[in-house]
């Protein structure tokens, strides 16, 4: 299953152990919406992060796509 969109949104003020709330938000092909919370230091290129998520989550859904449908 293909991720069609994909955004993210971070706090503004860090948290008090440091880094940031950020959440991440996919849409597939489908219009399913999925999400991942985590906290970004605040260094490393989010966009990189949430490109390398979403690839991720493509595979995965593609794997689960092909064993619902070899049964």
């Amino acid at each position: 299953m293909a991720i069609v969109s994909s955004s993210y949104v971070s706090d503004a003020h860090a948290q008090s152990g440091g880094g940031f709330l950020t959440t991440e938000s996919f849409t597939d092909g489908n219009g399913v919406l999925y999400t991942n919370t985590y906290l970004w230091d605040g260094v490393t290129d989010r966009s990189v992060l949430l490109s390398d998520r979403s690839a991720a989550l493509a595979s995965r859904l593609a794997d689960e796509e092909a064993a619902g449908l070899l049964g």
